[in-house]
């Protein structure tokens, strides 16, 4: 067995950066006995909402008794959080046990994982030697070549496809749609919350081809909201139509662009053979906590964390945060942007409700718990186009740059200068990551805090 630690091993897998296949961790999978085979697989695809749909799931599936293994990325404060087993983190001793085992598996066979697809085969053993009966797997990265992939689906959903990650997948949201359709299989259901009519219509005739089993928001189900949000994040109640008729639930996931992902979880577990019933549905629901996303982490002053970090998520998420405080509220962000991202048009549109911008430095220091400043968008390059976009008139912008820490105690400060000012930090989970991590104490110190993005040699977006 390695003798190196989990950290240092981690930590090398960045010189392997992104490299869509599927050979690699079927490999690894075999050798390992094929831990992904025999408990019933939920894959989840999409670019935005994959997180959420996928946390919605796995509560339900917990309050419906069943022991869950649910793996998403990335992680905000601690590598294990990728891994959870019935709702908690992978314990320590059993993570560390496994990366050592399949980091000597890959060695001695001379199998180089990316840091995805090993963590991917890390989850898969947990989940087996752990006795989960359902497994929920979030896609990384497109769906055809991601290393979830590897473990054959019972059942798919597909969330809101958007522009993102082009560099990888293609240009265009048709070639991107493509990339992650192609995890239908033939017999089994998939449902999607697609809202483009052009994508609606591509996933119908895909399914011609395919012969997947086609479950479409706004045809064999819809979610609405009932209520208007609420500042005290309350669980916000919705009606939901689908495959078993009507009925009224509520969530805390109270944002308005969270009705199709809550509908959508309810369809998935509508459509699968295992045995749920409509008050795990309601209890499970009412239980659900998705950190990062539309996140009230203080209330004194109004602190929300909320890792958007495209242009359509961005637009989601200043439309919750208008219907949660109405148009009187002054709104601070705290804003951090990959240079692979479309951000001026991040920007365009967070400047619209946005009367303070506070743009973080980023650290050169590859080992910190934020990447190295290449893949970053400069403060510098942040804070001059706010300025282009301010209008004679209009009432002036606050722009800030500075250290991390330092820069948001300024934030926290301007939040608390006023009755009606929230801060929000957004633009990256990686940022969501660091910043929670210093508001929220962790139960246990950080295994590795490090994601894909913040290891030397990778690429990652």
């Amino acid at each position: 067995m390695s003798s190196s630690s989990v950290q240092d091993i981690l930590s090398g897998l960045g010189r392997f950066g992104i490299h869509p296949g599927l050979d690699r961790i079927r490999a690894v999978l075999s050798l390992l006995g094929n831990p992904e085979k025999g408990p019933f697989i939920f894959q989840i695809v999409g670019t935005n909402g994959k997180g959420s749909t996928a946390a919605a799931i796995d509560a339900i599936l917990r309050e419906a008794g069943y022991r869950t293994g649910r793996y998403t990325s990335p992680h905000l404060s601690d590598v294990r959080e990728r891994i959870m087993i019935s709702g908690k983190p992978v314990p320590t001793s059993l993570f560390e046990f496994l990366v050592r085992d399949v980091d000597t598996l890959c060695r001695r066979h001379q199998l180089d994982l990316t840091f995805f697809e090993f963590l991917t085969a890390v989850g898969l053993l947990a989940f087996s030697q752990s006795g989960c009966q359902v497994l929920v797997l979030e896609a990384g990265l497109g769906g055809r070549w991601d290393a979830t992939t590897a473990a054959t689906p019972h059942l798919t959903v597909l969330t809101q496809v958007e522009r993102d990650h082009e560099e990888i997948l293609g240009e265009g949201i048709a070639n991107i749609f493509e990339e992650k359709v192609a995890v239908g299989k033939a017999g089994i259901p998939f449902v999607a919350t697609l809202s483009e009519p052009s994508l609606r219509e591509r996933f119908l005739e895909r399914h011609r081809k395919t012969g997947y089993i086609p479950v479409l928001n706004g045809r064999d189900f819809e979610g609405s909201w009932t209520s208007p949000d609420n500042i005290n994040g309350e669980p916000r109640p919705f009606h939901y139509l689908g495959r078993w008729g009507e009925r009224d639930l509520a969530s805390p996931l109270s944002a308005t662009y969270q009705i199709d992902n809550l509908s959508g979880s309810v369809a998935a577990l509508e459509w699968s053979p295992l045995p749920i019933s409509p008050r795990s549905i309601r209890e499970g629901l009412l239980g659900l906590h998705n950190p990062g996303r539309l996140e009230m982490i203080r209330t004194s002053p109004r602190i929300i964390l909320d890792g958007a970090h495209n242009p359509s998520a961005v637009k989601a998420l200043c439309r919750a945060l208008r219907d949660r405080f109405g148009e009187s509220e002054d709104f601070g962000f705290f804003l951090g942007i990959h240079s692979v991202k479309d951000w001026e048009a991040m920007i365009q549109t967070l400047s619209l409700d946005g009367k303070a911008f506070f743009f973080p430095d980023v650290p050169r220091n590859s080992k910190s718990t934020l990447p190295a400043d290449g893949s970053w968008v400069s403060p510098g390059q942040m804070a001059q186009m706010v300025r282009t976009l301010e209008k004679p008139g209009k009432d002036s912008v606050e722009i800030r740059e500075g250290g991390r820490e330092a820069l948001f105690q300024e934030a926290v400060a301007w939040a608390n200068a006023g009755s009606n000012r929230t801060l929000v930090v957004t633009g990256s989970l990686y940022l969501v990551g660091y910043v929670r991590s210093f508001l929220v104490p962790y139960p246990d110190p950080p295994l590795f805090s490090l994601n894909e993005r913040d290891l030397p040699g990778t690429d990652h977006s």
